[in-house]
């Protein structure tokens, strides 16, 4: 499968032509990283940030080492700015890689850490000094560069790392998960700071991270894998509204999966009855045929609650809705969780604004769910999914 980097799609001038698609900075064609990784193909805009996100952060991890040249890869080509750059020892491959298993030198201070890798490629101790200078500056550090590592706090370390990497002008950065070691605050800032520094370098990114939020804050596109396998590569709107699989919707948009049959299909839309009662509708994946057995995904965030003896009036059109027991409610501060449990065990988990949910009915209510049907994805039941 192959992603490619957010960029602005502009349309055609009246009359003229579309401008020309930029060229990537970064083209990853059919690399493979381990024995049982399938290839992988990706691309990078110039100044735009490509998220990776999965299950295993170790394999994003070991795929960032091996475009970085630390690892061997098993097959594939790596190319940065047009150059073929997949036999070329790291040094040499005009990326840098900001990773916990790349410490700062505990013997240096600040200005000589970030100063190390110009001083290493021969520059004068004053010429790399004063590009130090200037990227403290710009990392905010002012007033600390003459401290050592163990003096400096997670964030401010992280900084000083970003300095060292990015003091040699690289056309890829790559991160290693920076964010998940930051407190909460912290976890914020750095985002920002990025993208200040992705205006003023023009820098382009490839940033793996272990969290759904980092990865909706890093903006760009965002590369969805399961263990070593590519999903799907998209922006996140298309990933909440239209995964590619079952697995997408599950690993990014925590999403409610709920087995069915289809009973119908017309204009992309799929009538399912669901094995936890009640008839529901779907758009329809690929590959999904009428008399088919399904999962039906949807999002907590998308499925509405009538409770007590509000109805839905479907029973009129012969239909039946979703029925259940309000089993919990929990205030999480920007929303909160309801849990229903249908007749036959099936927990469907919904989350509502607490202006829409001031008053949340005790437990053992009965409820009725529904969702529209562009809200929710049927997928062919695979065979071992559920």
């Amino acid at each position: 499968m192959s992603g490619l980097s957010g960029i602005s799609r502009m349309a055609p001038k009246q009359g003229g032509r579309r401008p020309p698609r930029p060229k990537p900075v970064l083209e990853v064609a059919g690399l493979r990283a381990a024995i049982d990784a399938p290839p992988v193909d990706l691309s990078l805009q110039p100044g735009t940030t490509l998220t990776l996100f999965g299950n295993q952060p170790a394999a994003l991890s070991r795929l960032l080492d091996v475009l970085a040249g630390f690892l061997p890869h098993l097959g594939g080509t790596i190319t940065v700015s047009g150059e073929d750059v997949t036999s070329r020892p790291p040094a040499a491959r005009r990326m840098r890689i900001v990773s916990s298993r790349d410490p700062l030198f505990p013997h240096l201070d600040l200005g000589d850490n970030i100063a190390f890798s110009l001083r290493a490629n021969r520059q004068g101790r004053t010429e790399a000094r004063a590009a130090a200078g200037r990227m403290i500056s710009l990392m905010g550090l002012d007033g600390i560069a003459g401290l050592r590592p163990a003096e400096l706090n997670a964030e401010q370390s992280l900084r000083v790392r970003l300095a060292r990497a990015l003091v040699t002008s690289p056309d890829v950065l790559l991160l290693d998960d920076p964010l998940h070691a930051l407190d909460p605050h912290a976890a914020r800032r750095i985002p920002i700071l990025l993208g200040t520094l992705s205006r003023a370098l023009n820098l382009s990114v490839v940033h793996a991270v272990s969290r759904r939020e980092d990865a909706l804050r890093s903006g760009g596109e965002i590369a969805v894998f399961q263990d070593n396998t590519l999903l799907q590569c998209a922006d996140a709107t298309r990933l909440y509204d239209r995964p590619a699989c079952a697995e997408v919707a599950t690993l990014f948009g925590e999403t409610n999966t709920l087995t069915g049959q289809v009973l119908d299909i017309g204009d992309d839309v799929a009538r399912v009855h669901l094995a936890c009662g009640g008839i529901v509708e779907a758009m329809v994946s690929e590959d999904l045929a009428e008399g088919q057995e399904c999962l039906v995904c949807v999002r907590p965030d998308r499925i509405s609650p009538f409770f007590g003896s509000q109805g839905l009036g479907m029973e009129e059109d012969g239909d039946t809705p979703v029925r259940g027991v309000l089993t919990d409610s929990t205030h999480l501060g920007d929303h909160i969780r309801m849990r229903v449990r249908c007749a036959e065990g099936t927990e469907i988990e919904l989350r509502r604004p607490p202006l829409q949910a001031q008053k949340i009915p005790a437990s053992g209510t009965s409820v009725q769910l529904a969702w529209p049907a562009a809200h929710a994805t049927a997928f062919p039941l695979g065979a071992g999914m559920y």
